[in-house]
């Protein structure tokens, strides 16, 4: 049993070197006005040593990052396939109008570096009014707007 399970491990391990890179960038909306809080998911199918997001100075990081690890391990007539999906989040708002680029990210693996897919949003040159800054509530909470 012991000898199966190293053999399992090793097969896995081979799957997972051969398996090419994918790093994505996910963005939520393809247009925000300027200080309208979107998300941003960078998301990479191997683990990775190091992650560093590349500051873009049109954009402010409100939140971030969290952080989701998936893996899974597929067995099917007698072949193994390990799935890994590693998620930084943030959320970020533009500061200046136009079309702007998200800030893309870098990870290195095995010591080699790469970067996440570029991705474009239109920002639209109008002040982002939250709805609920200027909420009225009465004593039990509840809103009188």
């Amino acid at each position: 049993m012991k000898n199966l399970v190293a053999i399992l491990m090793f097969v896995c391990a081979g799957f997972s070197l051969n398996a090419q890179v994918e790093f994505k960038t996910e963005v939520s909306k393809d247009a925000v006005m300027i200080n309208e809080p979107f998300k941003v998911e960078y998301k990479v199918n191997k683990n990775f040593d190091d992650f560093n997001l590349k500051g873009n100075e049109n954009f402010e990081i409100i939140s971030g990052p969290s952080t989701s690890f998936q893996q899974s391990i597929n067995m099917t007539n007698g072949k193994t396939k390990k799935t890994i999906s590693v998620t930084y989040t943030y959320f970020l708002k533009a500061k200046t109008a136009g079309k702007q680029t998200v800030p893309t990210a870098e990870v290195k693996i095995h010591g080699k570096y790469y970067y996440s897919d570029a991705k474009d949003i239109i920002v639209i040159d109008a002040e982002y009014h939250n709805p609920k800054e200027n909420e009225i509530k009465d004593i039990e909470g509840t809103s009188k707007l």
